[in-house]
């Protein structure tokens, strides 16, 4: 079977031959060739970063979805973020719609390069409850329907990540937390990390000390990692 790489080497052989002999070949067939070049491009673009999603999906789903796609083509000069704007392009047009998992894969796969190919000022965090926190930029929670994490794609389980670049390893990590620590953490960024946990403790009718003891460490090795950066 012809690989892609030699397959695209042909397309691409026969595109210059044709732009370079122009007598023997209808014009239409170059604009032909060009179609098929960019598809490939961009074919190569998904394949390559929505490693997941694509294993879950049928050879002529993601052909027609790369074909609607490339109808109103992305206009962005950087290639990693073409993923992106096919990955909100399927979801806008809904066309996974019978398999919603599908779309979570998609943000799976993609949030990794998204955190990793950006650039961050190196900050350190010291733990206390009187600090006020928020989100780093490095870092990303998300409500998940379906278990994605621990790859049952199919199955549906609420779920709650966070998702931040590791300094020291240099990787991307995925880490699945609590519905209280995803709570909190949405709700930092204007008071201190005791104020708010009490707001959410009252509200939940829980003891502040109780919550203290419980999640003080998991909080600590989030800051220590910068998943939480100081204000």
């Amino acid at each position: 079977m012809q690989s892609n790489k030699s397959l695209e080497r042909e397309v691409q052989d026969k595109f210059f031959d044709i732009i370079t002999n122009q007598k023997e070949n209808n014009p239409s067939d170059a604009f032909k060739v060009y179609q098929k070049l960019v598809f490939y491009r961009y074919e190569d673009i998904v394949k390559s970063t929505f490693i997941q999603f694509v294993k879950n999906t049928s050879k002529n789903e993601l052909e027609n979805s790369i074909f609607e796609f490339l109808k109103n083509p992305p206009k962005t000069e950087f290639v990693w973020k073409i993923a992106n704007d096919y990955m909100k392009f399927v979801k806008k047009q809904k066309l996974f719609h019978d398999r919603k998992y599908l779309y979570e894969l998609l943000y799976f796969d993609w949030i990794e390069i998204e955190i990793y190919m950006k650039e961050y000022k190196l900050k350190l965090n010291d733990f206390s409850w009187n600090n006020i926190y928020s989100l780093s930029k490095s870092a990303r929670v998300k409500r998940f329907q379906y278990d994605i994490i621990n790859a049952n794609h199919k199955e549906k389980r609420e779920n709650y990540l966070i998702i931040y670049y590791d300094f020291n390893t240099d990787e991307v990590l995925f880490r699945e937390i609590n519905q209280f620590i995803y709570v909190l953490i949405k709700k930092l960024k204007y008071s201190t990390l005791e104020s708010t946990l009490n707001e959410i403790c009252k509200e939940n009718e829980i003891e502040l000390q109780d919550a203290k003891e419980i999640l003080q460490e998991p909080l600590k090795e989030l800051i220590q990692n910068r998943a939480l950066t100081l204000n």
